[in-house]
């Protein structure tokens, strides 16, 4: 009798443990929003190069201070690094919070950004020419012109 009932309470916490866990663990829709919220209060900081705070920043810092603020601790990694970075994966349906990364093609330096609308695509980055700004990626556009991924944090 004894064994049944251990039997059935292993049984239950194997189906209910998993659960839990992958309840604690799945970035929401809100999650996102929160980041793609946070890029968005970033817009006018001046591009610094090597710069990590509101007083100038790049791509890479930006992206890193902006994911910092909603994932505390999360690990600086710079630009070309997000490409082989297993924290992240290629986004099967992008979504608002994603990460965009534009690799390094004819001598141009990798870039990066927050996806802020993906029906419209858009992206907010620190550009060197603007600063922190939203902009397109459509085709035709400057950043529409140049290969993209699109990568989801894995959580």
């Amino acid at each position: 009798m004894y064994q049944k009932i251990l039997v059935c309470a292993l049984v239950v916490c194997s189906q209910i443990l998993p659960a839990i866990a992958a309840e604690d663990s799945v970035l929401t829709a809100q999650d996102l929003q929160t980041v793609a919220a946070e890029a968005k209060s970033w817009q006018g900081i001046r591009y610094q190069y090597g710069g990590k705070d509101k007083h100038g920043v790049d791509c890479s810092h930006f992206v890193h201070a902006v994911y910092n603020s909603i994932f505390e601790g999360y690990e600086y990694r710079k630009a070309e690094d997000y490409l082989n970075d297993s924290a992240f994966a290629p986004a099967k349906s992008p979504l608002v919070g994603d990460v965009i990364v534009f690799p390094s093609v004819s001598g141009a330096s990798v870039h990066m950004g927050i996806v802020t609308d993906v029906r419209g695509t858009k992206f907010i980055g620190a550009q060197s020419s603007t600063g922190v700004k939203e902009t397109s990626f459509a085709p035709g556009t400057y950043w529409g012109k140049r290969p993209y991924t699109i990568l989801s944090l894995i959580p």
